[in-house]
């Protein structure tokens, strides 16, 4: 702590400063001055704790001094000094609260006792004064949560009557209001935030928020939190009534705040964010049907528009485009992923996914569709791994953790390293196996999946490999646990569904293809798998 002594007569505050043993009394700095005017002076350069001075001097006197030094320093504690056991200077003396009031000439003694006091009055305020920051530091962290609660209850459509929502609004300090326009804000975490932990990522998530309410709160009633879809939700209100539209030129000042609300964020938390915006509804009643939509437009996007700001339509149905067709022809085309994978063809594999990977990089597909292409990839491998006995997460430690697969579909790149690791992990493992009559399998499989695979019947099969068929029926289910013959019927169909989807072909022909001579017998036989026609699986 620090004091300051003041005295018109020098030598008091010099005997002062030399025979108090300061040191012990926890004071650092011992200032001085022989005037009131000088101590205010003195008070704009060198904050100090406690203010002994004299009351009677030439000009401002020492009440005067410790009235103003009060205003503008309201956590100085004052001591007061005089010659004189005036009544009158008692009473300002208190009515300043001033700390302490000594006679002169000083008993050194009494004055210790009076700092000392006087120190332990600053330390009994400090400590109520952090009980107070931490009661109220709780009390914010509270209203996060119960905040946080209540968005997120309404934006998955929890029942509630208006009556307890304008309650918890009120008791909530959430400033918006029930039957006003409202548009939801959602924001998604881009490049930057992606390798964070789940502890960080709340922090940034927090940090996010505030930037939020400081860049939209000078126009808006702003109210935003967590959403339990790993985004941020933010909630305005104009001062327009439910049913009233924003007009273009405010739509115009939303577009250019979020501008300024990415630019802040990625100046000072280093990282991207996207944002989408929805048209005006009405609060609260609309809320989760709202916050649905604008989740299907948020995966909709392309991974490409990461950093945008976005606007959510009131109908979201795309098609899809020539570039996502392509995907997945190259995705799902015959021999599929799986069958590659169990004939140990890792070269084709690679192949195969690099076609994919590569058309994606040319131009990017949406959150859903790389959704649906992780699910392709990682279903493939599952069923590998499954029949060999070992986990996925063996393979990587990370394996389908859920913020690990959203950093998977939101970039390409990602999931291309992922996949490309876990088959290097794969293709290892398996060759550490010891032999057995996978072989056989393999042979079987290889034939199968050749040009002229399709017209192989079991026996044409087992000849090849020089077995009997009964034998080698038995040893291909003992391996795959499937039944040779029904394998065959599965390739087959799988091969039928392709060509319906992706050809032009008339049944007869992909009747032909397949190795079928009665077209009426396929159909009963894709009906028996698939519980519809050709024709009604491809009018579909």
């Amino acid at each position: 702590m620090d004091i300051l002594l003041v005295d018109d007569e020098s030598y008091v505050t010099e005997s002062l400063e030399a025979t108090i043993p300061w040191e012990k009394l926890g004071i650092r700095h011992v200032y001085r001055t022989d005037s009131a005017a000088a101590a205010l002076q003195l008070l704009q350069s060198h904050p100090v704790d406690i203010l002994v001075t004299d009351i009677r001097m030439p000009g401002m006197d020492g009440l005067e001094l410790i009235e103003k030094a009060g205003e503008k320093w309201p956590e100085i504690r004052s001591i007061l000094l005089t010659g004189y056991s005036d009544f009158q200077y008692a009473k300002k003396a208190i009515q300043l609260q001033a700390q302490d009031y000594i006679l002169k000439p000083v008993d050194d003694k009494e004055f210790i006792k009076s700092v000392n006091q006087t120190i332990e009055a600053i330390k009994e305020r400090e400590k109520e004064t952090d009980k107070y920051h931490q009661l109220m530091y709780q009390r914010k962290s509270d209203y996060v949560l119960l905040r946080e609660n209540m968005l997120q209850g309404l934006l998955l459509g929890t029942p509630h009557t208006m009556s307890r929502v304008k309650q918890q609004l009120q008791d909530y300090e959430i400033p918006l209001q029930t039957d006003f326009e409202s548009i939801m804000i959602l924001v998604q975490l881009n490049q930057g935030f992606m390798d964070l932990d789940s502890k960080s990522r709340v922090l940034i998530e927090y940090a996010i928020g505030n930037i939020s309410e400081e860049i939209l709160g000078a126009n808006y009633k702003v109210w935003q939190g967590r959403t339990p879809h790993h985004c941020l939700a933010v909630l305005i209100q104009t001062d327009n009534a439910a049913g009233t539209e924003m007009k273009d030129r405010d739509r115009g000042q939303l577009h250019s705040l979020l501008r300024t609300f990415q630019e802040n964020v990625r100046q000072y938390l280093h990282g991207d964010i996207s944002v989408i915006i929805s048209s005006g509804f009405q609060f609260p009643n609309d809320a989760s049907s709202v916050y649905h939509q604008m989740l299907n437009s948020m995966y909709l996007a392309s991974t490409d528009e990461g950093a945008a700001v976005l606007y959510s339509p009131d109908d979201q149905h795309r098609a899809l485009s020539g570039t996502t067709k392509e995907v997945f022809n190259l995705l799902y085309k015959p021999p599929v992923l799986q069958q590659l994978l169990e004939l140990g063809q890792w070269g084709s594999v690679r192949e195969r996914l690099s076609e994919v990977f590569d058309v994606m990089d040319r131009h990017p597909v949406s959150r859903e569709h790389m959704y649906e292409i992780y699910l392709a990839i990682i279903n493939a491998c599952l069923y590998i791994t499954h029949r060999t006995d070992i986990r996925i997460s063996e393979l990587d430690v990370h394996g389908m953790e859920p913020h690990h697969v959203e950093r998977l579909i939101q970039y390409p790149a990602e999931l291309r390293n992922y996949t490309f690791r876990i088959l290097d992990k794969l293709e290892e493992d398996q060759q550490d196996k010891p032999p057995s009559k996978g072989h056989i399998v393999k042979q079987v499989k290889d034939m199968v999946a050749s040009e002229y695979g399709y017209e192989l019947t079991v026996k044409m099969i087992a000849d090849r490999v020089f077995l009997h068929p009964v034998y080698l029926s038995k040893v291909f289910k003992a391996e795959t646990g499937e039944g040779l013959s029904e394998y065959l019927i599965r390739i087959r169909l799988e091969k039928a569904l392709y060509l319906l989807k992706h050809t032009n072909k008339k049944i007869y022909e992909i009747t032909s293809e397949l190795g079928y001579q009665n077209p009426q017998y396929f159909s009963k036989l894709f009906k028996k798998h698939f519980g519809m026609s050709p024709n009604e699986f491809r009018e579909q």
